[in-house]
């Protein structure tokens, strides 16, 4: 019985001599592994902040040019609203003009 309990002891101890060296050594490459993980997210989301503030910037520009666009084309429609009404006024000043010319031109 002696025997046996002395292989089973035998049997365990060179098991612990390579599986805890394994195990160290797994564990260590974990940890390793997780830390280059751990940076390299970093160095994503510092990327992806960039781009995103770059990104930002460009829509805020876009936005500041649109509403310019819209403020130079309230006023050219304005511009041309004040050109008809001009255009307007000397039509009818020819017209009665011409109606003038026409009815002394009767007499």
């Amino acid at each position: 019985m002696n025997d046996a309990w002395d292989l089973i002891r035998n049997v365990t101890e060179v098991i612990g001599m390579i599986a805890i060296p394994v195990f160290g050594w797994i564990l260590h490459t974990i940890i390793q592994h997780s830390k280059k993980l751990i940076l390299l997210e970093e160095r994503v989301n510092e990327t992806i902040s960039s781009k995103l503030e770059t990104l930002e910037e460009r829509i805020d520009t876009l936005s500041a040019k649109i509403g310019d666009t819209h403020e130079d084309i309230n006023k050219i429609s304005l511009e041309i609203n004040n050109l008809n009404n001009i255009n307007d006024m000397r039509e009818r000043k020819l017209d009665s003009i011409l109606e003038e010319i026409k009815r002394l031109s009767e007499k």
